[in-house]
């Protein structure tokens, strides 16, 4: 399994936009995303020959830095970043033998050819937009792989936009990023990656775009609609547009996450069961874990315990799955009177935790994942390769995960993959459920976020049942 194609991908094509012109003055750009029903916003900041994307009000961030001909990728929530040239670098010996080494518990075996396919066609049409000249272009991205390749997949992507040409755009030679990148070798097997490109159509900065996404037999699985809302300029402080302080540079964001937050449970019995802490730091507008702010009167708090997990597909890292849960759980757990703050005790200690934190409510989860078939995830992490080349602007499927935890996690989510989600509440110092109920659900296709609609619908319910 390619540990980290399809966050790579989340942060790729969700943030980077290709763009020609020379630049001006300092611009802030607003983006409205419309995904499965719902709205979201993301912003982009250009100085000079640098622009910052931010998606998830934050909590992907991604700086094209043109004049030293690099990416780069941060995580606040884990105070970490990555390193993205655009030219492919000429010694490859120590990241191979790295990339071998971290592999140890399955030998690297040589698997197929995996290639994707990038034709972009301007249709001549022409439209005024903002003032601008807008040109329509559509770009499609089909992979496939050989049959004796690791992954297989057969797979297709459409993006249709409107491209302008503006002053504030940045001039950014970025077609040769990653087009060589082959994702670390996971489960004892490596396949070839290979990136063909047909078509020279000049794209620009996208005003509008509608991505498709299709499965097996052409069948439409995921579409999603982005599209500029506002254009302004003010002057924009330079350290915006670099690397903040404190962090630390990292090849691999999950393994990043996993080292900062995964913490083994104390006292769990069963070996097919683990949980994970989550730091106050992942969950906006939530109170750290060990200072929570006063209970305001009137307000109902709920506490939620690390989530355990069941079973789980191979494919699929455990420790990191509770960890997406349990935040989306924190973000999900609210309304006009109701806050939830994390709880990070473990055992007999959980309900003494509750307690000094005005627990009006303990929330337990466990969650399960059953394995499904494939699909588009290990197709979008070559497709990342060449993301920034056709201006694939703000989203996948990933688009519409509500923390940063759960992007990482639904890179191994396979069509099929089927979850399950137990969770219940218990007043502190009490052993009977005020709440307890079981919810699944289904992955159409490969990278879908199944775990934010799942946890949506078990907060709905549990939120309804402590309104009565």
């Amino acid at each position: 399994m390619l540990k980290t194609t399809f966050f790579r991908t989340a942060i790729s094509i969700g943030c980077l936009l290709t763009m020609t012109g020379i630049a001006s003055a300092d611009t802030k750009i607003k983006m409205r995303q419309t995904s499965g029903g719902q709205t979201y916003e993301n912003t982009s900041y250009i100085k000079g020959k640098r622009q910052r994307s931010e998606t998830n009000n934050g909590q992907m961030i991604v700086i094209q830095q043109c004049d030293l001909r690099r990416n780069i990728q941060i995580m606040p929530a884990a105070k970490a970043y990555m390193i993205q040239p655009y030219d492919q670098p000429t010694t490859t010996t120590a990241t191979t033998a790295n990339n071998t080494t971290s592999s140890q518990s399955a030998p690297v075996t040589k698997g197929g050819v995996v290639t994707s396919t990038v034709t972009t066609k301007d249709t001549g049409e022409r439209k005024q937009m903002f003032g601008y000249n807008a040109r329509h272009i559509i770009t499609t991205m089909e992979m496939k792989s050989s049959p004796d390749a690791c992954s297989t997949v057969n797979t297709k992507m459409q993006i249709d936009g409107w491209y302008i040409d503006a002053a504030f755009a940045l001039e950014c030679d970025s077609d040769g990023a990653y087009t060589n990148y082959t994702p670390k070798a996971s489960g004892g097997c490596r396949d070839r990656y290979e990136t063909k490109t047909i078509g020279t159509a000049k794209k620009g900065f996208p005003i509008w775009q509608k991505t498709t996404m299709f499965g097996p037999g052409g069948v439409e699985s995921f579409s999603t609609i982005n599209e500029v809302v506002e254009f302004s300029q003010a002057t924009l402080d330079a350290s915006l547009f670099d690397v903040p302080e404190g962090y630390r540079q990292v090849d691999d964001f999950a393994s990043a996450f996993s080292a900062a937050y995964a913490t083994p449970e104390t006292g769990n019995t069963s070996s097919n069961t683990s949980s994970v802490p989550s730091p106050a730091s992942t969950t906006p507008n939530t109170a750290p874990a060990n200072q929570p702010a006063p209970k305001r009167a009137g307000v109902i708090r709920l506490g939620v315990v690390a989530v355990k997990t069941g079973n789980v597909a191979e494919s699929m890292n455990a420790s990191e799955l509770a960890l997406a849960v349990r935040n989306t759980l924190l973000q999900q757990l609210k309304g006009t009177n109701v806050e939830a703050v994390p709880i990070d005790a473990t055992g007999a200690a959980i309900q003494a935790e509750a307690q000094q934190k005005e627990c009006d409510y303990v929330v337990f989860a466990n969650v399960g994942l059953k394995k499904g078939g494939g699909g588009f995830g290990s197709m979008l992490g070559s497709v990342s390769s060449v993301a920034s080349s056709v201006g694939y602007g703000h989203g996948t499927a990933a688009g519409v995960a509500t923390t940063a935890s759960t992007a990482v996690v639904v890179q191994s989510i396979k069509a099929k993959d089927e979850m399950t989600l137990d969770v219940r509440l218990e007043r502190p110092g009490s052993t009977t459920p005020s709440f307890a109920q079981q919810f699944k659900g289904k992955a159409k296709s490969a990278g879908e976020d199944i775990i934010t609609p799942l946890v949506q619908q078990a907060s709905q319910a549990a939120l309804q049942a402590i309104a009565k």
